[in-house]
């Protein structure tokens, strides 16, 4: 997109950047200046704007220009390009920015720099890279590791410094005098560099759009860290996105005490003692299971006339084929062919007692000739899956027909 944006760029005169002046600026008025079509959309340039565009992993504003909705907001160089729904044949507008997510952005941006800062402070952790999502945001951290301990400390000065309600300036600086400015970070732009300053705690080379004073951000929330590239990746949220991811949190816990019978702060301990009889319940079921599965495998074998037993059990699942096909060849010289079921898929079974050495790996390349499946095991007992399911049957007429061949069986 920016590659098309220099190939069609026009002299035209740079923007006026309303957001650099008052953050806060909700309306405006402008002329257009110029129009392009871009991506098969409709794009007017203007003299002024309040519209902020995608940059330094903030996203761009979204608002409304004579009513016409702006989609996206681009800049190149020193001009914007405003993204419209549609065609706008005024040459002077009345624009109207989405107040509600700029608001957003600059509490979930002006919390970042306090909590990278805060991760600086206590641990001496840089932030490496930033960006600001729609649900959550996420900052990468220089370490390789942080501990609960150090989190904490981190979330704690970071809303010790929201709760200060400290003021928060912007102000450009020549390039020759940034060294006097104690930036967290070396700037990437040079001329006329924009400074936002938490008062006396963070100092960032920025262009975006921030809050007055930290009390507005409300609270800086850290979710989860996440393993990348020898670093660790946090999600957070802030203001809005805090209260409405503790409202979900609450939500969830009152659930849970419903479905537990229990008070909120007993919930842990319920899902604990529920997944221990969860467990301890599994094993006595699966006991249970082997020994039905053995005797069923013994009436198997006493009912049919052939040492080749095979079916299809819908109602099985694949580990029970497979702990029926082990029993079906301990019962004697037995040859078992079995097929279940899962949503996608159709698992298959061959078994064969030692007794009779036959290598039912060797039916692997055969059944792969004809089907698309895939799998492996032993000599005496191979597991094979595949999506193929309406040949499931086909499958398991290869595999009876194998067993016949090799075991001169019937």
């Amino acid at each position: 997109m920016e590659s098309k944006m220099k190939e069609d760029k026009k002299n035209y005169e740079p923007t006026e950047k309303l957001y650099f002046q008052d953050a806060y600026l909700k309306e405006f008025t402008a002329k257009v200046i110029g129009r392009e079509i871009v991506d098969d959309h409709p794009v007017v340039i203007l003299d002024r704007t309040a519209f902020y565009p995608e940059s330094g992993g903030q996203p761009h504003d979204l608002g409304w220009l004579n009513d016409l909705r702006v989609i996206r907001v681009e800049e190149s160089g020193e001009v914007i390009y405003h993204f419209l729904e549609k065609e706008l044949p005024a040459n002077e507008v009345q624009g109207r920015i989405d107040w509600t997510r700029r608001f957003d952005h600059m509490q979930q941006h002006t919390g970042q720099h306090i909590l990278s800062q805060a991760f600086y402070e206590v641990a001496k952790g840089e932030t490496l890279s930033f960006h600001l999502g729609p649900q959550e945001s996420t900052v990468e951290i220089g370490l390789p590791a942080v501990s609960d301990k150090v989190l904490t400390e981190v979330e704690q000065l970071a809303n010790q410094i929201v709760f200060s309600n400290l003021e928060v300036k912007t102000y450009f600086v020549p390039e020759e005098k940034i060294s006097a400015v104690p930036l967290r970070k070396p700037p990437k732009k040079s001329g006329l560099i924009r400074v936002v300053e938490v008062e006396n705690f963070d100092y960032s080379a920025c262009g975006g759009t921030h809050c007055q004073r930290t009390g507005e951000i409300g609270l800086i929330k850290v979710l989860k860290p996440e393993k990348i590239r020898g670093n660790v990746r946090f999600s957070f949220v802030c203001g809005y996105r805090a209260l409405r991811e503790f409202e979900n949190r609450r939500r969830l816990i009152q659930e849970l005490a419903r479905i537990f019978s229990a008070e909120e702060s007993e919930v842990a301990s319920c899902a604990d003692r529920t997944l221990t009889e969860l467990k301890s319940l599994k094993k006595k079921q699966k006991k249970i299971e082997e020994k039905l599965s053995f005797y069923e495998a013994r009436e198997m074998v006493e009912k049919s006339p052939s040492k080749i037993i095979s079916g299809i059990f819908p109602e099985k699942s694949p580990e029970e084929i497979k702990y029926l096909g082990l029993n079906l060849i301990h019962q004697g010289e037995i040859l078992a062919a079995l097929v279940s079921f899962r949503e996608n898929y159709f698992h298959l079974i061959l078994a064969a007692s030692d007794k009779l050495k036959v290598d039912v790996r060797e039916a692997i390349g055969l059944l792969k000739s004809e089907i698309n499946i895939k799998g492996g095991g032993s000599p005496t007992l191979i597991e094979l899956v595949s999506e193929e399911k309406d040949k499931a049957e086909k499958a398991l007429k290869l595999a009876e027909d194998f067993l016949k061949n090799k075991s001169g069986l019937s």
